[in-house]
């Protein structure tokens, strides 16, 4: 694809502040006017509904990001207005194509056709592209997932999209979710398999709380620290990767009054190369969960693109539907699974 398209996925629970165990349709009694007794389409209909309408609330907008989200509803304006949010109650499933984007800085909007037809675009005015969002609000559960797709680095909203989705979620009754990265184990085993260690990298910030009479060293209470090991060995398998990091990362940093082990710091990343050619992939360490997060791009998996560079929506809405069905709801949802059995 012309761009680096990806896909994450998330997982979060419903918080609320006196009962352990809520289910969306209790939120949807509790918060969205939904009637005593909501039958499934009742409760994913508010819960659009409630999405929907707060795209024009505060936290659609991140101030210190300096982006938003948003649905242009002009047809003159949004080319893939048709493809936008909609939900599908059989499923619990509200999915589409959100816009969101940049604002805060002076540009200059320059025609290629006409480079005399220049035109300002104000701080206050945001360039909005095009996102494909899929979110799964189960009626008879406490827990939701959604996955969020990007473009780059530069395009992508999935920092504030994340954000968004558990504020919907938060109010008097509920304490806002804690949103944790997710991905399905075969596409774990996927990444693993067939590749070879690159390098691993651990990153912290560490706050020295002890006075000298170094100014120097009063200044730099502070700091962060970033530590890459490249293996020597060339051969390192993916699969192995697991038991090496896990030796690696007792390896002790810092000085007496401030040691940390490796495993200690607050963000590891390992990069895995194929074995034969140039292409790697990106994991996320996750010493909580024992597990690797990978990065999941799209290039050959969406075989289409649309003109400017997006996959294509439909194409995309079809893989998020399949793999949420084959690999993503069985794990997430093991209940189901006990009960067709």
């Amino acid at each position: 694809m012309a761009t680096n398209a990806k896909l994450e996925f998330y997982r979060f629970k419903l918080n609320h502040k006196d009962q352990e165990f809520k289910t969306f349709r209790d939120f949807a009694i509790d918060e969205l006017r939904a009637g005593r007794n909501p039958s499934d389409e009742k409760v994913t209909k508010a819960c659009f509904t409630h999405f929907i309408q707060s795209l024009k609330s505060d936290y659609a907008k991140d101030e210190n990001l300096k982006k938003k989200i948003g649905l242009e509803k002009k047809r003159s304006i949004n080319k893939y207005i048709d493809k936008g949010p909609s939900f599908n109650s059989a499923d619990s499933i509200i999915s589409g194509v959100i816009n969101g984007g940049p604002y805060g800085r002076e540009r200059i909007i320059s025609n290629n056709d006409d480079e005399d037809d220049s035109t300002t675009l104000g701080i206050n005015k945001a360039v909005l592209m095009y996102f494909y969002f899929f979110a799964y609000l189960p009626p008879d559960h406490n827990e939701g997932f959604f996955m969020i797709h990007s473009n780059s680095k530069d395009e992508s909203i999935t920092s504030i999209f994340r954000n968004y989705i558990v504020n919907l979620f938060r109010s008097t009754k509920y304490r806002k979710p804690v949103a944790e990265s997710f991905c399905p184990k075969s596409f774990q085993d996927e990444f693993k398999n067939g590749a070879v260690l690159k390098s691993m990298t651990f990153k912290s910030t560490f706050v020295d709380t002890v006075h000298t009479t170094d100014g120097i060293s009063n200044l730099m209470q502070e700091y962060d620290i970033r530590i890459e090991a490249i293996p020597k060995n060339k051969t390192i398998s993916g699969n192995s990767a697991k038991a090496f990091l896990s030796k690696l990362s007792t390896k002790v940093f810092g000085s007496r009054s401030n040691e940390r082990a490796l495993n200690e710091f607050d963000r590891t990343t390992l990069v895995l190369g194929s074995a034969i050619g140039t292409s790697q992939k990106s994991f996320e360490w996750n010493t909580k969960d024992n597990e690797f997060i990978p990065v999941v791009y799209l290039k050959n998996r969406i075989t289409n693109e649309n003109a400017d560079g997006t996959p294509d929506f439909d194409e995309l809405k079809q893989y998020c539907e399949t793999i949420f069905k084959d690999e993503i709801l069985p794990e997430i949802r093991p209940d189901l699974n006990a009960t067709r059995a």
